[in-house]
């Protein structure tokens, strides 16, 4: 069954796109559809909800290779198809990847079934891995997200043996353990980086008999922000100002993270010129200081230039370096 939605054409990219045309694609629709931009509009929060989902499995590579063996009929059941029946009797949802999750189910079992029997010895459960996608603003100023996620557990109908009188647990297979839906919190330090990890501890694959639990690992993902951009601990923001702005100078309101501030533009600025706001930026973790953040003034030329415009930049003209690119002859 193939997946019930496009990814590639939620994205508008084709499916040989490279990773730099998914995140550019991805980029582009997120300043277009962000909560941020769309204050209340629902239609627009659902149309970011799918785009970003859909960025989730196509940037990361084991993914989208999973996604694609899906959509050519790899699998029998199929992203959003719903759970199907492995060997060993668990149950596997394919939806769970599409959903920003991963659970490998074949490091989690590998070790406790052998022959298609299960292992009675007491052990410790595996370590699961899924990913958690959190909001620009949630990463730099910490947060609590709630995480669903598919978990083994201890099967209920017997106990974990893998056993029902002297045959094999049906409900199981004989694996002792099912897959059900897990609900938690996350709390997400302030700081917290792209790629970085969060343990949960006893909150992976139950163990077997007295054995406890491993541990959950919480990838994080950050969701690009439409404005600001992040380099380790400074952000950065490109702010445009008009042509009198730049050559007259003049004060102007910037957003940051903490709310809106007011810059002073110097006279005389040119586009890329940089103004260091400190202690604008995100926090480090572990310490009480802060980044820096980075405004990139961008002037915007008028577009429309009536008569009386161009006049007025024939007469400014005379005051240009007429040798301004003579340093290149």
């Amino acid at each position: 069954m193939a997946p019930r939605k496009n990814h590639y054409e939620l994205l508008g990219v084709s499916e040989n796109a490279t990773s730099d045309e998914i995140r550019k694609a991805f980029r582009r629709l997120a300043k277009k559809y962000h909560p941020d931009v769309n204050p209340g509009d629902k239609e627009a929060e659902s149309r970011f909800k799918e785009i970003n989902e859909a960025h989730e499995v196509l940037d990361d590579k084991k993914k989208r290779a999973e996604y694609d063996a899906v959509r050519k009929g790899a699998f029998t059941g199929g992203f959003g198809g719903g759970p199907f029946r492995g060997q060993g009797g668990f149950d596997f949802d394919p939806g769970a990847y599409s959903r920003g999750e991963h659970i490998d189910l074949g490091d989690i079992f590998g070790d406790l079934l052998g022959g298609g029997g299960f292992a009675h010895a007491a052990a410790r459960g595996g370590d699961l891995t899924t990913d958690l996608s959190v909001d620009f603003l949630d990463m730099a100023k910490g947060s609590v997200q709630e995480l669903r996620y598919r978990r083994p557990k201890t099967c209920p109908t017997c106990r974990g043996t893998g056993r029902s009188g002297r045959r094999g647990c049906p409900k199981c297979g004989g694996a002792g353990m099912t897959e059900g839906d897990e609900r938690i919190k996350v709390k997400i330090p302030a700081g917290a980086r792209n790629g970085s990890t969060i343990r949960v501890p006893r909150k992976g694959s139950a163990g077997v008999g007295p054995g406890r639990s491993g541990d959950l690992l919480i990838r994080l993902r950050m969701i690009p922000h439409p404005y600001f951009r992040r380099e380790e601990s400074d952000i950065h923001i490109d702010v445009p100002v008009t042509y009198s702005e730049a050559v007259k100078g003049a004060k102007i309101s910037v957003p940051t993270i903490d709310g809106q501030v007011t810059v002073s533009v110097p006279a005389g600025s040119s586009s890329g010129r940089k103004l260091r706001l400190r202690g604008r930026g995100v926090p480090v973790p572990g310490t009480s200081s802060r980044g820096d953040q980075y405004v990139v003034l961008q002037v915007v030329v008028p577009k429309e230039q009536s008569g009386e415009f161009l006049s007025l930049i024939e007469r400014l003209a005379e005051f240009e370096d007429p040798n301004l690119r003579g340093g290149w002859n």
